[in-house]
């Protein structure tokens, strides 16, 4: 995350005070490339275990171990991310993806409320990733982020 973030010349923190659904943030820097304030917190896994594919759809599903995460990352003042690190068994090859867990969890059905599962659909987390999100802040040549 941090080199990803690095790349993307935004800033990275770790987050050690919460230890508990967040691991960090990332502040995004407004278009005179200076720190804004405007960010997001992420929740970093890393390994194969974190994700299973639901066998009735094929879907990959995160589970949550801990109920009280999710009602503390809805709470939260900015948008949380998950963020999950894996290694495909055949080709070696690291892949890192992400999802805003926040906006996914304000927007599940009242009868799927409950649920700790997380229907997982990360996109690749990329430089190119954080810039977009980045631009959501602050689109490219305006001087200040939308209100």
């Amino acid at each position: 995350m941090m080199a990803i973030c690095g790349e993307a010349s935004q800033l990275f923190r770790t987050v050690s005070m919460f230890d508990y659904g967040i691991d960090g943030e990332v502040e995004f820097r407004d278009n005179a490339g200076q720190p804004s304030g405007r960010k997001i917190y992420v929740q970093l896994t890393s390994g194969n275990s974190y994700l299973r594919t639901r066998r009735r759809d094929g879907r990959e599903v995160f589970d949550v171990k801990n109920d009280r995460h999710l009602e503390y990352w809805i709470s939260q003042p900015v948008d949380v991310y998950l963020v999950i690190r894996q290694t495909d068994e055949r080709t070696g090859k690291e892949t890192i993806r992400w999802m805003n867990v926040t906006r996914y969890l304000k927007g599940r059905k009242d009868n799927d409320k409950e649920s700790r599962q997380i229907i997982f659909e990360g996109e690749d987390l990329t430089m190119k990733a954080v810039w977009m999100l980045r631009d959501e802040f602050f689109p490219p040549g305006s001087k200040k982020a939308p209100q």
